[in-house]
């Protein structure tokens, strides 16, 4: 038990040096070195939009779910997985509220992409443009749409990706798997490599909180 909170502490550690090196320069000048090199990803291979479909709030919330709910009832619940869960949504949202980074240059998806994208990606900016189609004259809603993430930082599609696929998952696969979501999410443009890194580390320190209950049974072994 100790050890475990040893190592959450590391991991929130790791993640708040992450989120204070976020809007430096140097920081930057890596972002952008990287996102050079792998646009050429996104432009070449569209299928690579489908991050934001499997890292999207909907199908990553029910498997969280499903995991929290001792697998539909099969075992006893442990919601407090559910619970990290959504903390770690609202850790990600006040991030980006708080910390100002650049945005990375998109890679717009496909025709054929662009409608599964926006309907398995509930995000803020995607509620408020369903408010200004409902009711174009509702007053500041585009105001607090662009003021209220103002930086790409930290990643929350390698947040859910990380931790809700982790969750039946070893500690091998799951860096495995965060790896890609981070090339992924970098090629299409969504987010900078050290974004993708602050999801990563976020996801872990849940996952680490996560592992202070008794473990579940694991699908894929390492």
């Amino acid at each position: 038990m100790q050890r475990n909170n040893i190592s959450q502490f590391l991991w929130l550690a790791l993640f708040i040096v992450s989120m204070l090196l976020a809007p430096t320069y140097g920081v930057h000048l890596f972002n952008e070195r990287v996102s050079h090199d792998l646009e050429w990803w996104g432009h070449r291979y569209p299928a690579l939009q489908l991050i934001w479909v499997v890292g999207g709030l909907p199908l990553t919330t029910l498997l969280v779910i499903y995991r929290a709910s001792g697998y539909f009832g099969r075992e006893p619940a442990r919601w407090r997985i559910l619970g990290i869960f959504i903390l770690g949504g609202i850790m990600e949202l006040v991030v980006k509220h708080f910390v100002a980074t650049p945005f990375p240059p998109n890679v717009p998806p496909p025709t054929g992409y662009r409608q599964l994208i926006l309907w398995t990606n509930i995000e803020p900016s995607t509620v408020f443009a369903w408010l200004r189609q409902l009711n174009p004259s509702t007053a500041g809603v585009h105001h607090l749409s662009s003021h209220l993430l103002r930086g790409s930082f930290p990643s929350g599609h390698v947040f859910r990706i990380t931790y809700a696929y982790g969750l039946f998952l070893s500690s091998k696969w799951r860096l495995v798997i965060a790896g890609v979501a981070a090339f992924c999410v970098v090629a299409t443009g969504g987010h900078w490599m050290w974004d993708a890194l602050g999801g990563f580390l976020l996801a872990s320190w849940g996952l680490e909180w996560r592992s202070t209950q008794p473990k579940g049974r694991v699908m894929v072994n390492g």
